[in-house]
């Protein structure tokens, strides 16, 4: 839904803050790209939660080497759909719907700002079982290796009735930290640090979170430098989203480097996709050139 409009601003010579997703595929990030580029415009999607501040407390604590490296991570999402609440093309994958490009988009961006952008693979489970009768995603668990080993999944669930929790869990090699947000009324919003079997809770300044990423943005227009999200990071986070579809439809793990896969001790040579893509869950994924085959390890993954 974006692609259209950001264009058109761009032609017009207007600087952009455009709500996540960038937009819906990877070929319509890279138009929306390039409009901006030759327009020398300006261009930043709002992956508004990494400003949250128990988000960017979490990364300070994590950029401190306080809790030595990362090793996993767990990122989750559990929330209530509540389909009568919603406008119609918020239930249709179509027209942009589904918890993946509402929530999903979120949940990556946020890993991607924590750990770095050097993601590896992707095996993942993408569906509607909670409702079947509702052309879009409600339900999704996928697990996600950088380069560096980190291994981190990210499951996220629109139930019918259930449990809020939303958050991450984050295991280090000198000790754990979570953290915690709450949604509407549920919730608790806070962050922990894990040693010895006990949690102590951290002091997290509060500030605005939406007004800190518009002045940021606004700062880098007057700089004229490039804004603190770049519109590369926003196509990352699609060239992930269509991975996971690709990974459910396939059942195999997507590669998003090419190259090898060393499972047992044994490289395993990537295989290029041959599957045709043509499910109501597909939103491309021409970008991705490789997948990795299973038959050494079926039980890999989710």
């Amino acid at each position: 839904m974006h692609a259209e409009s950001v264009i058109a601003a761009a032609e017009a010579g207007k600087h952009i803050l455009v709500e996540k997703p960038l937009a819906d595929t990877v070929e319509e990030c890279d138009r929306i790209i390039e409009a901006a580029v030759r327009n020398n415009v300006t261009l930043m999607p709002a992956h508004t939660q990494r400003y949250y501040p128990v988000v960017k407390k979490t990364k300070e604590i994590l950029d401190s080497g306080e809790l030595g490296d990362p090793i996993m991570a767990v990122d989750m999402w559990y929330k209530p759909l509540n389909p009568d609440s919603r406008p119609k093309w918020m239930l249709d994958r179509q027209t942009g719907g589904g918890m993946a490009l509402m929530d999903g988009v979120h949940m990556i961006d946020r890993m991607l700002w924590l750990f770095g952008p050097d993601v590896h693979s992707i095996k993942a489970m993408v569906g509607n079982p909670v409702y079947p009768e509702i052309p879009a995603d409600d339900t999704s668990m996928g697990l996600i290796r950088w380069s560096n080993g980190l291994t981190v999944t990210v499951s996220r669930i629109a139930y019918r009735t259930g449990v809020t929790k939303y958050g991450t869990d984050i295991f280090c090699t000198e000790g754990q930290i979570k953290f915690r947000i709450a949604y509407g009324r549920h919730g608790t919003t806070g962050v922990w640090l894990g040693r010895d079997e006990a949690y102590t809770e951290i002091d997290v300044p509060q500030f605005n979170s939406l007004e800190q990423q518009f002045k940021e943005f606004v700062e880098a227009v007057n700089a004229g430098a490039e804004p603190p999200i770049t519109a590369t990071h926003g196509k990352q986070v699609i060239e992930i989203m269509e991975g996971m579809d690709q990974s459910s439809e396939t059942g195999r793990e997507v590669l998003l480097q090419g190259g090898e896969v060393d499972r047992d001790s044994e490289r395993v040579q990537a295989a290029r996709v041959s599957t045709a893509l043509g499910s109501r869950n597909h939103r491309g994924g021409s970008h991705i050139r490789r997948e990795a085959p299973q038959a050494h390890d079926p039980t890999f993954g989710v």
